[in-house]
């Protein structure tokens, strides 16, 4: 099974690190030439979870040099998802599967309308990585991740998949609802990307702040409220206990969020796929949501 990584930031190189370092044969994809070049000459460094390694990675900026592959995880910023999609396009043959495992709405859409809706399952997953410089990233935990058909039900394809990525270390469950699951990922975002992003605190350190973590989950039930009026509901006790799971200190919850990393090095922030997408379906339902409106105006005040 050969696996393409578009996109090689934290998140997109720990999954081909462990995808490759379980045996399979994985590339990774990423716009960064210095970045590249690292992993090309010296392996992937990885800290963090696991003690300090390096994982010998096949890595290229430009996606056009892979003539085949069995599934292309995407895990590129969602900004630059059209884009990624049209340099793949050559490689929507045969079997292959695009996964993608970005955050935010409108990601499975645009992959399906350009790649063709037949080859594009979605994933969720509540692991945390960073990059800390050129050909190094951080890992912070280990927790299952989740993959599915859009429109519902549990596949053989997914199946066999997930089963292949556990064997290889990513421990990954074949969904039959993978919307909801993707939803419950987005609630946990919206709650808390925006508030690390404006305070640069890790999402335990946001919670501990007095006050603070009121906020988060004043946010996090105005995002529950627009997923239920799309049809979507979500267990809130099972939603906090997951969300309380997630931003833990010690784990996950050291992490800073994607959107202050993006905020911090002064590029564009996936503040609309996080927060924009999903308050144009409160306009449509007529939900006040003020907490989010108010977070997602604040980001594009400081990108401004």
């Amino acid at each position: 099974m050969q696996v393409m990584v578009m996109g090689a930031g934290g998140m997109g190189a720990l999954f081909g690190a462990i995808l490759a370092k379980g045996g399979m044969e994985t590339m990774l994809v990423d716009h960064d030439p210095e970045h590249v070049a690292a992993i090309r000459q010296n392996g992937l460094r990885i800290s963090g979870y696991g003690g300090e390694r390096v994982q010998p990675m096949q890595a290229t900026t430009d996606a056009g040099e892979i003539d085949k592959t069995d599934i292309v995880l995407v895990q590129c910023k969602g900004v630059a998802t059209a884009e990624a999609a049209r340099a793949m396009r050559h490689l929507a043959t045969g079997d292959t599967v695009f996964i993608s495992f970005q955050n935010g709405l409108g990601n499975e859409e645009i992959l399906a309308d350009i790649l063709g809706h037949e080859r594009v399952l979605g994933g969720l997953t509540a692991m945390a990585g960073a990059r800390l410089g050129p050909g190094h990233i951080r890992d912070f935990s280990r927790v299952p991740s989740a993959i599915g058909e859009m429109q519902g039900g549990i596949s053989p394809r997914a199946t066999a998949i997930a089963e292949a990525f556990s064997a290889a270390g990513l421990e990954t469950h074949a969904s039959g609802d993978i919307r909801a699951d993707i939803w419950k990922k987005l609630v946990g975002n919206m709650a808390m990307s925006a508030v690390s992003g404006l305070t640069d605190l890790t999402s335990a350190q946001a919670l501990a702040v007095p006050g603070l973590g009121a906020v988060c989950r004043e946010a996090l039930d105005e995002a529950l409220s627009i997923a239920a009026s799309q049809g979507v509901r979500l267990d809130r006790d099972k939603v906090i206990a997951g969300f309380e799971l997630i931003t833990e200190a010690g784990g996950t919850g050291d992490n800073k969020s994607s959107l202050c990393l993006d905020l911090q090095a002064a590029r564009p922030s996936e503040v609309e796929q996080i927060y924009g997408s999903a308050l144009g379906l409160a306009d449509a339902a007529g939900l006040a949501v003020p907490t989010l409106r108010a977070l997602c105006c604040l980001v594009r005040g400081v990108e401004s």
